[in-house]
């Protein structure tokens, strides 16, 4: 599964554009996170590996930037389980064990489409690493978080 982000403008928010994507090209998506106004807004999706390339293409024929965020990397060394990331990670992948240690789940995460855990922690053991598109896709660039 790789995850996009989908940047609406506030001229494209009011047009069933998501819907006429996912429809018109017949694929099973998950949205993991939206946020949206009448000036525009942003979706996080998640894809199926095999669909990512015919949606960034189908999106961005409507005038959609497309991104795929980069994932998030705890460096395990340097975390010291302040639990500053916990009560800021809007979609609970960050949580805290019973020993007191912190938890991260990748499943849950939403990349460096939010950033706020990679902003908050006071000693840098939070990073975003390598994109979530897997490796072997072609045309690299075209997946390059702007």
């Amino acid at each position: 599964m790789a995850r996009i982000l989908v940047r609406l403008n506030e001229a494209l928010v009011s047009e069933p554009i998501v819907s006429e994507v996912i429809l018109e090209n017949k694929v099973l998506v998950a949205i993991l996170a939206a946020h949206i106004n009448s000036k525009g807004g942003e979706i996080i999706l998640e894809v199926l590996d095999d669909d990512v390339d015919k949606l960034v293409s189908a999106f961005r024929q409507k005038g959609v930037t497309v991104t795929v965020p980069k994932i998030i990397a705890v460096d395990t060394d340097r975390c010291f389980s302040c639990g500053s990331c916990v009560a800021l990670c809007p979609v609970e992948a960050i949580t805290v064990t019973e020993d007191l240690t912190i938890h991260f789940s990748k499943e849950k995460c939403v990349g460096s489409a939010c950033n706020l855990c990679v902003d908050t922690c006071p000693v840098r053991a939070i990073n975003s690493t390598k994109y979530s598109k897997p490796e072997n896709l072609s045309n690299r660039n075209e997946y390059r978080e702007k």
